[in-house]
């Protein structure tokens, strides 16, 4: 299987820029990146062409280790522009990051553009989701089709505020920022994703004939995966080699009691429909770990929701 994956790599020293740039496979294209920094603003620009696909998906990784690892989020969640799923290839790209985080005198980027066209196929007769004003790509995995992104719908709130059952439906963005929604979807509380109901197999916040799957049906997802958490991982989310073409990226979650967000670039969980006693069953990703997990954790926390067709 060809990688379509291009990855640019630079490197801050005393916020000064000298990137290079190292190229993994012709398609996606990204050319012309250009970096400057204003104040506590750096701004990354870009081109990028694909031979195949209108859209690609844009990540942005921090080091401040020099490279030995990409854990670092203090960018992560005021990172906005053209990044995250569905940007529109052509020229004069901008990412854009307010610098809040602790200084070092050595940071490492990596940007990645990824069409991960070879990975898997759309659905038949759905290729893509029109729902409250964002397009969702899908993706066939065996007898199954998922929504390829993270479900972003609703107004996003402080993460330090219980999801209410009122008339709008709720999110956090990671750190509070809605740039980070934009890139890795939303955050949801159980009760909320379900949209108050305990039913197993409920639509909750997902699209008309999609919902929320079942602990059974991603159980099914992880069999057809070969338990291999590795195929269900973006390129550029620790070992990810997402041959299933699942995208999942590397969100964190918002964390109980104290409303706090923590764990983005190394893991991610996914709510299910099932219910166990008090709490709810989850998948579980993590970064390095080519395993799926299964927890059952408080209907409290906030992780992400992935929408499967009924």
């Amino acid at each position: 299987m060809k990688l379509k994956t291009i990855q640019l790599y630079l490197i801050l020293f005393a916020l000064s820029f000298f990137p290079s740039v190292v190229a993994q496979n012709t398609n996606p294209v990204v050319s012309n990146v250009a970096f400057s920094i204003s104040g506590t603003t750096v701004t990354v620009t870009y081109d990028v062409t694909d031979a195949e696909e209108a859209t690609v998906n844009i990540q942005m990784k921090v080091s401040n280790d020099g490279g030995a690892t990409y854990n670092y989020s203090g960018y992560s969640s005021t990172a906005t522009g053209d990044i995250g799923a569905n940007v529109t290839t052509g020229t004069n790209k901008t990412i854009t990051w307010e610098y809040t985080g602790n200084y070092t005198d050595v940071f490492k980027f990596k940007i990645i553009a990824n069409d991960e066209t070879t990975d898997g196929s759309t659905c038949p007769g759905t290729p893509t989701v029109n729902y409250g004003g964002q397009i969702y790509n899908t993706i066939q995995i065996g007898d199954q089709c998922w929504l390829k992104e993270n479900l972003n719908i609703g107004t996003m709130i402080n993460g330090d505020s219980d999801q209410t059952n009122n008339s709008t439906i709720e999110k956090y963005c990671y750190n509070n920022n809605e740039g980070s929604c934009t890139q890795y979807g939303g955050l949801y509380q159980w009760d909320e994703a379900m949209q108050y109901v305990t039913t197993e197999g409920a639509q909750g916040i997902c699209p008309t004939g999609w919902h929320i799957p079942t602990y059974t049906e991603f159980q099914t997802l992880k069999t057809t995966v070969n338990q291999s958490a590795n195929a269900l991982k973006s390129v550029g989310s620790g070992t990810g080699t997402n041959i299933s073409g699942f995208s999942s990226l590397l969100v964190g979650s918002r964390l109980v009691p104290n409303g706090n967000f923590a764990r983005i670039n190394t893991h991610i969980y996914f709510w299910s429909s099932t219910e166990d006693g008090s709490d709810a069953y989850n998948m579980h990703l993590y970064n390095d770990f080519d395993y799926v997990y299964f927890l059952n954790n408080s209907k409290d926390y906030g992780i992400s929701i992935r929408c499967l067709k009924d």
